[in-house]
Parts: C-alpha cells; sequence; structure tokens
C-alpha cells in the first residue's frame, strides 16, 4: 500500500472512529440543554423537535456523511462481492441517517415527538435495518477468507448483528412502554460499537 493509498485508508478510517464519539457527545450536550427530557423516556430523535433542535438535526446529517465516508473506506478493504454489498448497505444507512436529520426540520410546533413524523419513522426504520444486514455481511465476506489481518473480527461483527437483532426485539417490545428510550439506547449502542471497532481495524490495517 503506497503512501497515498495509507493517507485515503485512514482519513476513511477516521470517519468511522469520529462518527459515533461526536454523535453522543452532542447527544450529552443538547439533552443537558432540554429541561424535562429524560434519557429512559424519549427517544434520541427526540431531540430533534423544539428548542435547540437544531444541534440534533446537523448530528444526524454528520453522522451521516461520516458514515458515508467509512463504509467508502471499509468496501476497500472487505474481500468478495459481500464486501462490496456491505459497502453499500452501509451508505445507505448514512443517506437514511441524514435525510432523519433532515426530515425533522421543518416539524411544526405542535409535533412533541419524533416518532409522529411518519417520514423520520420511515427513514429511520431503514438505516435501523440496513445497518443490521451490514454486520452480517461483513461476516459473510470474511467467511472464506484466508486474510489472517482481520482475525477475530468476522466472529465479533456477528456478535454484534446477533446482539442487533436481539435488542431491535427488545426495542419493538418496549415500543410504548415508559423505558423506550433506554432500550432504544441499548440498540443503538449495538450498530455504534460495531462501526466503531470496525473504524479501527481498518486503522490498524494501515500499519
Amino acid at each position: 500500500m503506497n503512501e497515498n493509498n495509507i493517507f485515503t485508508q485512514r482519513f476513511f478510517a477516521l470517519c468511522g472512529i469520529i462518527a459515533p464519539i461526536l454523535f453522543i457527545i452532542l447527544v450529552i450536550i443538547e439533552s443537558l440543554l432540554r429541561p424535562g427530557y429524560s434519557q429512559i423516556f424519549n427517544d434520541v430523535s427526540d431531540l430533534g423537535i423544539g428548542s435547540y433542535a437544531i444541534i440534533q438535526n446537523i448530528n444526524f446529517i454528520v453522522f451521516g456523511l461520516l458514515s458515508i465516508g467509512f463504509a467508502i473506506g471499509l468496501g476497500s478493504n472487505l474481500p468478495h462481492r459481500a464486501g462490496k454489498v456491505t459497502k453499500w448497505l452501509v451508505i445507505v444507512f448514512g443517506l437514511c441517517i441524514i435525510l432523519a436529520g433532515v426530515t425533522l426540520f421543518s416539524v411544526g410546533a405542535d409535533v412533541t415527538y419524533a416518532k409522529d413524523v411518519v417520514a423520520h419513522g420511515l427513514v429511520s426504520a431503514i438505516a435501523f435495518l440496513v445497518i443490521i444486514v451490514a454486520q452480517f455481511m461483513a461476516w459473510q465476506a470474511l467467511r472464506r477468507s484466508q486474510n489472517v489481518i482481520w482475525g477475530r473480527y468476522r466472529i465479533f461483527s456477528l456478535i454484534m448483528g446477533l446482539m442487533s437483532i436481539f435488542t431491535l426485539l427488545l426495542l419493538s417490545y418496549t415500543q410504548f412502554s415508559p423505558y423506550h428510550g433506554a432500550t432504544e439506547r441499548l440498540f443503538i449502542a449495538m450498530w455504534m460499537v460495531w462501526i466503531e471497532i470496525t473504524a479501527l481495524k481498518l486503522y490498524f490495517l494501515t500499519k
């Protein structure tokens, strides 16, 4: 790998490393600016409505853009057709997250919860599904690979995919409960961890 390729690869890997960290930091900041906002009850997307909503909506857009950058780097390093499919799934995920922010920009003052915005709910659902499939496709891409540099990553991706399905089912079951926000965060944490660890792996592949 020449110097230019190494720089490019590290840039795309850094997109994935930064994305979850920045997203979480901005969610924490805005939640502290919103009296009455509950990490246990409220969805993360509820921060995209009302006071300081622009912070969360820009957060969605930036996270989506960084995810697309991460996807490009990932697709360049995963073998076989499944690796390319993984790249495009993560790109679709990133685009949906961008749209999740855009759909909340024009929400009226009478809307209290993001789940009441149909377009936002639709693109969010698509994003959730494709990022889960992407985890399994990353596992599949390395299933017959002799590329030992990925180490135990393949089984990690499988485990995170299974955990994402489990927490999504839990999220669906608790949709109308007082702790829906907590189960949503648990679900989000699964694929956030997958993105973070995968991006770190991509970065260290250039060492």
